[in-house]
């Protein structure tokens, strides 16, 4: 009887095994950070509009404290942004259109003004053009290495560690002035990078900042017009 049990035991044990190696496979396995970037920067380069927030901690040597705004791949975009002008906080209302910005600011009314004279601040319209903004970053991202899974806002993401090249991360983070280590999320199902913390150096001694960029809305038919004067 004892040997019979020992038997069964044995099978059961063998087709535990057998079930393990066939029903996986590599599914624990993390792709590539490096495959993953790529996927990323494939999937971007269709994205017709997005939405995306950008909020800093203990970075002065940014231009931007924080940012929200609906983007279209025309560079068309609308939201608001907050920086520091003459060592005060100034919230600036937006929207682009074309080569054109209408802002809204301390004075309380829409003024009208070429785009050229306001991306030295801040320039939406380059995040999703695929030469210079989140599609560049994804291309050009350097070491990128898978560190897990992690879900953001309800999407299984992969989480990969990467070094991502200065210009243009500085368009979508203005003031970085260097390849900074970042960490990307990057979900799993569409490939699209629903997170990015970027690390910001240290100024003058002082502890490490970060700024982190969140980006949602995929594809959705945003209507951005013109504001009424």
């Amino acid at each position: 009887m004892s040997s019979l049990r020992a038997k069964v035991a044995c099978l059961v044990a063998l087709a535990s095994v057998l079930a393990t190696g066939c029903s996986g496979g590599d599914s624990g396995k993390n792709p590539p950070g490096g495959t993953l970037t790529q996927q990323a920067a494939t999937a971007t380069r269709a994205v017709t509009s997005l939405a995306f927030s950008l909020r800093t901690s203990n970075a002065p040597q940014l231009k931007v404290d924080s940012a929200d705004a609906k983007l279209l791949r025309n560079g068309n975009s609308q939201g608001s942004v907050k920086t520091i002008q003459l060592g005060l906080p100034i919230q600036l209302d937006f929207v682009v259109l074309g080569k054109t910005v209408h802002l809204r600011g301390l004075t309380g009314g829409w003024q009208q003004q070429p785009l050229s004279r306001v991306a030295g601040i801040y320039d939406p319209s380059a995040v999703l053009d695929p030469d210079r903004g989140l599609v560049q970053l994804l291309s050009t991202a350097k070491n990128p290495s898978t560190k897990g899974r992690e879900k953001v806002a309800g999407q299984d993401c992969y989480r990969v560690d990467a070094t991502l090249a200065q210009a243009p991360l500085s368009r979508l983070v203005p003031g970085i002035s260097a390849d900074t280590p970042s960490e990307l999320w990057i979900s799993k199902a569409e490939h699209h990078v629903l997170k990015a913390d970027v690390k910001v150096p240290a100024k003058n001694g002082g502890k490490p900042g970060t700024a982190t960029v969140t980006f949602t809305d995929f594809n959705k038919p945003f209507s951005i017009t013109a504001p009424a004067q």
